[in-house]
């Protein structure tokens, strides 16, 4: 055990991968955990959907992609993400004219928004060849010219006005879309103009030659609230053009990568055919729940312990050595993690509020670990679960929904007692809808179900909890459980 250094030493990070990246940057570059070799699969394979729930690093390797840009500048280009939840989605609609299938117009909205991102983009690559940086160049005059800019998506309004002056090379079918586009887009004046700038930003950003790999990261897919307010659809043409684009610039060689991020029950929410075959295609899942029989050697100890050797390179396990053998009746290791819902932000954020409450130097008091566990609980996680009960309800619902959980005060609640409770209170009666509530907080897992005697009665007790599997289902028969996070916010014994 420590009994010189301060767990005060570590730089355990930010809740924002944007703030990681601006701010300590070193943690990207040299405290970076890569989970199942994921960030390699994204430079070099054919995989380009990150999926993950809240908090499971998705955006951090985006910020990770720009940190080895950095680095390498020769070999990587690594642009801003292009955070979908700030952009104006409203201004989308008439992009594409609404003469053509919703399903289409989405996708082709979407495609004409990332490749004018993209050829702004690749415009001052001096790695690439010169005929590249020629039309890449005479592309972004055009844009100009018609007053298009990749900040803002209501420019794209214009393609439906103004017609492209220069000529697309780009032979019959190549592009990668149904043979019966072009006859469609015949229809009306503006629907022409749209096919001939779809089909000019494909041919001159697929023709792109370059020594420098170019990667495009979409993220901003993390708010719920986004398909709440009818963008299931918009949502699926957006995975849906990716996926087109990644396709026709891999099949060209162009060295162009469109990565996107999304989190795991928004994308199993949007309006995508083929929404399974493109997952297990082209899907990442960054899901770092793992079995607890030694969490030593899982991967949220290997992150949390990787930072730590930064400041202190003697450093082993900062769980063996900076913590009580046992917190109560489970070891130190075991309680801390139980806090979380085994993601990164998680982790590491319960362990800075941990060092709030660090006094001298050595192993931390037991008093002193509770207490920051339960500033974590009081602040850090019911802030996050009032963010997430935010995509389904107003402030007031979710503070009476607090209320509720905070009424009862003990670990494992039925269904029954919750519906009681609300008949005969006035302050929650017919304030909010209990069963969208209960499933919010389980599809979050803020909120988990016991079963006695497990699946096939063989255990004594059995939680399911969505961070330990993200198919599960919500069962409103069993016994609901509150997660440990949130029990010194409850005050629940």
């Amino acid at each position: 055990m420590a009994v010189s250094s301060t767990f005060k030493q570590f730089d355990f990070g930010y809740a924002d991968s944007g703030s990681e990246f601006s701010i300590a940057p070193r943690l990207l570059r040299d405290g970076y955990y890569d989970l199942d070799g994921i960030e390699e699969k994204v430079v070099d394979s054919h995989e380009f959907l990150l999926l993950g729930y809240k908090g499971s690093g998705k955006s951090a390797i985006g910020a990770r992609l720009q940190v080895r840009a950095e680095g390498a500048p020769s070999q990587f280009a690594a642009h801003d993400p292009i955070l979908v939840d700030s952009l104006p989605l409203k201004e989308f609609k008439g992009i594409v004219p609404d003469s053509i299938d919703a399903h289409l117009r989405h996708r082709f909205a979407w495609m004409l928004q990332l490749m004018v991102q993209i050829t702004s983009g690749i415009n001052d690559d001096g790695q690439a060849d010169a005929k590249s940086r020629k039309r890449i160049a005479a592309a972004c005059r055009q844009l100009a010219k018609h007053g298009v800019t990749a900040q803002n998506p209501a420019t794209m309004k214009k393609f439906r006005a103004e017609k492209v002056t220069a000529t697309a090379g780009l032979p019959e079918g190549a592009i990668g879309l149904p043979a019966n586009i072009k006859a469609e887009f015949q229809r009306n004046t503006d629907a022409s103009r749209i096919s001939d700038w779809v089909d000019y930003l494909q041919t001159e950003t697929a023709g792109f030659k370059s020594q420098r790999r170019h990667y495009f990261f979409v993220d901003g897919l993390d708010d719920l609230s986004l398909i709440q307010e009818g963008r299931k659809e918009m949502l699926g043409g957006l995975i849906q053009a990716v996926v087109d684009l990644n396709k026709m610039y891999r099949e060209a060689g162009a060295p162009i990568k469109v990565v996107i991020c999304c989190r795991t029950d928004l994308y199993a929410r949007l309006e995508l055919t083929r929404g399974g075959k493109i997952q297990s295609d082209y899907g990442l899942d960054l899901n770092w729940y793992q079995n607890p029989r030694d969490f030593r050697v899982s991967h949220l100890v290997k992150l949390a312990n990787m930072r730590a050797r930064l400041a202190d390179r003697s450093s082993s396990n900062v769980f063996d050595e900076y913590f009580e053998p046992r917190i109560d009746s489970d070891a130190a290791i075991d309680f801390i993690l139980k806090q979380t819902r085994h993601t990164p932000r998680d982790l590491l954020q319960l362990l800075k509020i941990i060092q709030k409450h660090v006094g001298a130097s050595g192993v931390i008091p037991n008093d002193s670990t509770k207490a920051g566990i339960a500033e974590y609980s009081q602040t850090y996680f019911i802030g996050e679960m009032r963010d997430a009960l935010s995509a389904y309800f107003d402030q007031d619902q979710i503070t009476a929904i607090a209320t509720l959980l905070g009424t009862l005060r003990r670990r494992q609640v039925s269904y029954g007692e919750l519906e009681a409770k609300m008949e005969s209170d006035p302050r929650f009666r017919e304030r909010f809808d209990l069963h969208k509530a209960i499933a919010a907080l389980f599809d979050n897992s803020f909120i988990g179900n016991l079963t006695e005697g497990g699946p096939v009665s063989a255990y004594d007790q059995y939680y399911r909890f969505k961070f330990r599997n993200p198919h599960a289902a919500l069962a409103v028969e069993d016994k609901l459980v509150v997660h440990p996070g949130l029990w010194k916010a409850f005050s629940i014994a």
